[in-house]
């Protein structure tokens, strides 16, 4: 019984923390060849990363989250990053506030980017 109720407590903190961001937008200027500001669009499962002076896509990820680590895999996009590169967030939303912190990246192009960043909820 005790590992049924600490299943049922796991998956309950799991999917609120998936929650918190799913289905959200994020504003933030990054600096890549020139500061551009672009929104991280999180859906169910992916992140499209877009530029917000075209609404061009520059870069689309499977992303999942667990406790407080959001993970990001390219699926297709314009930085070098390999397809089998993964990515390690530490992530806090507080109120309208997300912030991302490196924890480990095999990809050196996205890690360079987004590894201490504040980003803010777009509605």
């Amino acid at each position: 019984m005790k590992k049924i109720i600490y299943l049922l407590v796991i998956i309950f903190i799991s999917s609120g923390v998936h929650a918190q961001i799913a289905n959200t937008k994020w504003a933030v200027t990054l600096q890549l060849d020139d500061a551009v500001d672009v929104l991280f669009n999180f859906e169910t499962d992916t992140l499209e990363v877009i530029s917000a002076d075209d609404n061009s896509s520059l870069e689309t990820m499977r992303y999942s989250t667990t406790d407080t680590v959001l993970t990001l895999q390219k699926l297709y996009g314009q930085s070098q990053c390999d397809t089998a590169a993964i990515g390690k967030y530490s992530f806090t939303v507080n109120g309208n506030e997300l912030w991302l912190k490196l924890i480990s990246d095999d990809c050196t192009d996205r890690a360079g980017v987004i590894k201490d960043i504040k980003l803010e909820k777009k509605e």
